[in-house]
């Protein structure tokens, strides 16, 4: 039983263990993606609008067609709509937006991580640009995550699964074989006094036959009373092993 105690607490000891180490790679690889999503895109498009708007604020000229592709706009002057350019988001949403600014003048307005901005360029034209801080692909690889941290449990704790089955067949095996070996044993034990037994009883009742006083007689039938004993014992360990 202590070697059976060693042997499971070394495989939950194992289990614990890749278990730790393959959350800790996990996370780290987690880390590094996350990392890589959250400075790409999302940070880039913003920035590419502040500095076009920038530029064009300096030159005085603002070119549409160099605006990045992963944003949307409304152009209008002196109050008519003069271009619009939909790529990521909802023409709808930008244009309830355009009407909110007109109203309370509000520069910036976030919905979620769709950001909504209205600029004015001068001589009567405002530029309203949408734009999304969501990064392409951050939902599968949240998935992929998630994923990845299940099966770091999931895996170990079919491998421990496995080996505790095995360790039990193991042992039920062990102590069957035990059980059989004792038995055996304890039969060949019977087995060795049944004869003895036999000789004693059998010679018993010839001297009861024989010319004895009481007393001998009172021996005698002692003798045969704890030799029938024993004999009942040893009949019953033969039929216990007979029927296993």
């Amino acid at each position: 039983m202590e070697k059976a105690n060693v042997k499971l607490s070394g495989i939950i000891g194992r289990y614990l263990l890749g278990i730790i180490a393959l959350l800790g790679i996990v996370t780290l690889i987690a880390g590094a993606v996350v990392m890589h999503l959250t400075t790409r895109s999302a940070d880039d498009t913003e920035q590419q609008i502040v500095t076009w708007l920038a530029e064009g604020k300096e030159s005085g000229v603002y070119d549409p067609a160099t605006l990045p592709q992963n944003a949307d706009y409304l152009w209008e002057a002196d109050g008519a709509e003069i271009l619009v350019d939909i790529h990521v988001g909802s023409e709808e949403k930008l244009r309830q937006y355009a009407s909110v600014y007109k109203t309370s003048g509000a520069e910036i307005m976030l919905d979620g991580q769709e950001v909504y901005r209205g600029e004015v360029l001068g001589d009567g034209e405002i530029l309203f640009i949408h734009y999304s801080l969501a990064v392409p692909g951050e939902w599968i690889a949240l998935f992929m995550i998630v994923l990845a941290y299940v099966l770091a449990i999931l895996v170990p704790s079919v491998v421990l699964i496995a080996k505790l089955k095995r360790l039990i067949y193991h042992l039920a095996e062990e102590k069957w074989r035990k059980e059989y070996e004792n038995s055996r044993e304890m039969a060949q034990i019977a087995h060795d006094l049944k004869t003895p037994l036999t000789v004693i009883r059998g010679n018993a009742d010839l001297l009861l036959e024989t010319d004895v006083d009481d007393e001998q007689r009172e021996s005698i039938e002692t003798i045969i009373h704890h030799a029938e004993r024993i004999a009942r014992s040893v009949l019953d360990i033969l039929e216990r092993d007979h029927r296993h």
